[in-house]
């Protein structure tokens, strides 16, 4: 394709970045585009894998301290959270109303938001809810598993999964890539001492790294 039908197709403002970056070659900015897809894409496996898993974890908990499956209706819940984790509630119930389902437990805990998990972890549920959750990182070192550490891990995970999920740059540093990287292969661990090698054989950020890092550098 030629450099207008690009443009179009992407927009000037979302090649922007890449052509300051490659002093406005546009063959090189188009080549750095498509690898940060590439190395995106890389990173889908690990964060479906922690996403699901996280979730699923502190909904065990949960249902453990609530004593229902239902915990998100439970009224000891309900006046513990705030209007953030309230609305995201209702968001999730209204999105399985509107595709004509039946609300469950497991639609509304599947339909709940990466940043409605992280938020439980946030400072104002130190003494409500994080005894319980922090049973959530069964294979954390005790030394390490505090809130104020998995709260800072999981929410610096949420804004890569947020760019990525955007279709935003996430390639203006091998270093910071395989940092990312390390974070969330180390929180998959902690979620159960079994479930990286479980994920092992779909993890290749390394290979796309190599494979593009010279247009990255």
């Amino acid at each position: 394709m030629d450099r207008k039908t690009i443009e179009r197709i992407f927009s000037p403002d979302r090649l922007a970045p890449y052509l300051r970056k490659h002093d406005n070659n546009f063959d090189k900015a188009i080549e750095h585009y498509k690898a940060n897809i590439e190395v995106s894409e890389t990173f889908y496996p690990l964060l479906a894998i922690l996403e699901v898993g996280l979730r699923n974890q502190m909904d065990y908990q949960l249902q453990r301290k609530f004593n229902t499956d239902s915990w998100y209706d439970n009224n000891d819940f309900i006046k513990i959270v705030s209007r953030f984790q309230i609305d995201r509630i209702t968001d999730a119930r209204n999105s399985i109303l509107r595709e004509k389902k039946i609300v469950t437990s497991g639609k509304v805990i599947s339909e709940l938001s990466f940043g409605f998990w992280t938020s439980l972890l946030d400072s104002k549920f130190e003494r409500t809810l994080w005894k319980k959750l922090r049973l959530a990182f069964p294979n954390c070192p005790k030394t390490i598993r505090q809130r104020k550490t998995m709260s800072s891990k999981f929410n610096g995970i949420r804004k890569l999964r947020n760019r990525i999920f955007h279709h935003e740059p996430v390639t203006w540093n091998i270093d910071v890539i395989r940092n990312y990287r390390d974070e969330i292969i180390e929180a998959i661990d902690w979620l159960d001492k079994g479930l990286l090698d479980w994920s092992n054989d779909i993890i290749r950020i390394d290979e796309v790294i190599d494979k593009r890092q010279s247009i990255i550098k």
